[in-house]
């Protein structure tokens, strides 16, 4: 009976040995000491040191708890950011490089300035300035061959605009103009001519094709694409396209994001051209999420489901497939005011549209619930994110299941009451709080009216009913800037400088907590990244500042260093 406790004792007396025997085994350790560690851990959620070899964190905390790794393997302590703060690296949980490779290459007309890789781009409101503009890019090409490509207007900033308006910028020229949405677009003549897009034989165009005005949106907007495609997936496009969104992205200080829609226009095309991605100084991983809809109208939801399932295979170190998991649709676009409002509806008494038919998406997530999926719906207004709700309850009585993370994406406009359904159904929301900064101000006058448009993106009874959310980008619907999402969702403060809704603000170690921790949860890879502790992967951001300590309106202000990605240090600026 005594021999159990010798061997114990003697086992206790060989660890060290063991430790010791293994320690110039792997790469050295690396000590990062910083002013201080924002770890997002809650056990212990600051630190001044943290211990990093092979990609993964070793220990987090004082100089003290490095010395039982540091004492017997080879190490360095790496001061340089004695005088920074570092948290865990950022997380965009729903950002489509594809949109950043198509968008970025092209002229940027936009309500609001942006600040894009080598160029910053004034902001442009009504119809005359609008239309000015577009004039100028046309005489800034008189030399040149080829298409006139904006992206960024908006109907409600800029006024109306047609395809006789495009005509008089340039009748031999063609000019495609991209909605802010990335849901719309608008040709001139000569446009639709080199594409072949005319109505034919007098029949009725589809739903969501205007040819009289070249305005193609909605389910439309699957007919322009796949005219527009051979133009913009041609590698001088592309792939400058993806050269620019992997700096936007790293400008940011992400190290992962998700690819909300993996595979919209063309899986294998998109996957070619991603691959370009994948070298050994890409500072951050991109998890592909699979487009159900996409796959499911050319293939059927079985077999698209058995496609999805071998996706994996493909993994590498930065392109990641996620196992068991699928994006879906609900309704239309928020920018374009194509989501789908319950009553009152809309000011002007339009209505939106459906990207999947209710009952439709309810046959399409059967399908991936009873094979243990996560899904995830695209859902904007109230009735949309009814229907997604609607699938969830039927679905759960159906077929109930534990950590389903079922979650919607946007969430644009909801009620009080759906974030407490949300809670009681166990469901998730990845949300866009730029709305709100974006459109709360325009969509009080014109669509939604004062009290709806001001408690757009409500976080704040997410919060109070106790459901995790994550806050995203949907690139370029918003910056690629995690802490701006943030400031917005922490402030509600919009672009006119006016605070909408002080009730639905959330506390900054909240909104902090919605671009790391959480966004790792929805991305099912929280027990990875997403915080720092001991056995995650070395991801940090380095900031200027300590984003606990900065006013909620200046949380997108603060400087971004770099980022440590798996160990390795990225400047921002090289």
């Amino acid at each position: 009976m005594r021999i159990r406790p010798i061997i114990l004792a003697l086992l206790s007396l060989l660890a060290p040995l063991a430790v010791a025997a293994g320690a110039d085994t792997g790469e050295p350790v690396t000590v990062f000491v910083a002013k201080k560690i924002i770890t997002m851990d809650a056990t212990r959620p600051e630190a001044t040191h943290v211990a990093v070899a092979d990609g993964r964190i070793l220990a987090v905390g004082g100089p003290r708890d490095m010395a039982p790794w540091i004492t017997d393997r080879p190490h360095v302590v790496d001061e340089r950011f004695r005088s920074k703060y570092l948290m865990p690296g950022l997380i965009d949980p729903h950002l489509h490089p594809y949109i950043g490779a198509l968008l970025l290459p092209m002229d940027f007309v936009t309500p609001h300035a942006w600040t894009l890789p080598g160029q910053s781009v004034e902001g442009v409101r009504g119809h005359d300035a609008y239309v000015a503009r577009l004039h100028s890019l046309e005489a800034e090409k008189q030399d040149e061959t080829g298409w006139l490509m904006t992206w960024g207007y908006h109907h409600l900033y800029h006024g109306p605009i047609s395809r006789s308006d495009l005509d008089a910028i340039s009748s031999t020229r063609p000019i495609l103009v991209w909605h802010r949405s990335f849901h719309e677009v608008y040709m001139n003549s000569a446009a639709l001519e080199i594409l072949e897009l005319r109505a034919e034989n007098g029949d009725a165009a589809p739903h969501g094709v205007d040819y009289e005005n070249g305005h193609f949106w909605e389910l439309g907007m699957r007919l322009a694409l796949s005219r527009l495609a051979p133009i913009l997936l041609a590698p001088a496009h592309y792939q400058r396209g993806l050269a620019l969104t992997r700096q936007a992205i790293h400008a940011g200080g992400i190290t992962s994001i998700m690819d909300g829609a993996f595979g919209t226009l063309d899986l294998e095309t998109e996957w070619r051209a991603l691959q370009a991605w994948e070298t050994d100084d890409l500072p951050f991983r991109v998890v592909l999420l699979p487009d159900g809809r996409a796959l499911g109208e050319e293939l059927g939801h079985q077999r698209a489901m058995q496609v999805i399932e071998q996706l994996p295979e493909r993994s590498s170190e930065h392109l990641i497939f996620p196992t068991k998991s699928v994006k879906l649709f609900s309704d239309g676009a928020f920018y374009s005011q194509l989501m789908q409002m319950g009553p009152p509806g809309y000011l002007d008494g339009h209505g939106g549209e459906w990207l999947m038919q209710p009952a439709e998406l309810l046959t399409a997530a059967r399908v991936y619930w009873n094979a243990g999926y996560q899904i995830n719906v695209h859902a904007n207004g109230d009735r949309g994110i009814d229907a997604a709700l609607d699938v969830l309850e039927r679905l759960q009585g159906e077929r109930p299941r534990l950590d389903h993370r079922y979650a919607l994406h946007h969430f644009g406009y909801s009620t009080p009451e759906q974030a407490e359904r949300l809670a009681a159904l166990g469901g998730i929301v990845s949300a866009n709080p730029y709305y709100l900064w974006a459109l709360g101000d325009l969509y009080a006058k014109h669509g939604l009216g004062p009290e709806r448009a001001s408690q757009m993106v409500r976080l704040g009874a997410l919060h109070r009913s106790g459901v995790r959310f994550s806050l995203h980008s949907d690139f370029t619907m918003a910056p690629a800037s995690p802490l701006r999402l943030a400031q917005v969702a922490a402030s509600r403060r919009t672009a006119e400088g006016n605070v909408m809704a002080p009730r639905e603000r959330v506390p900054i170690p909240v909104a902090l907590r919605a671009i790391t921790l959480d966004a790792a949860h929805l991305m099912k890879m929280e027990d990875e990244i997403g915080s720092i502790r001991a056995g995650k992967r070395a991801d940090f951001t380095v900031l200027e500042r300590n984003p606990i300590d900065t006013k909620a309106d200046e949380l997108g202000e603060i400087p971004i260093w770099g980022t440590v990605f798996g160990g390795r240090i990225f400047p921002a600026r090289p």
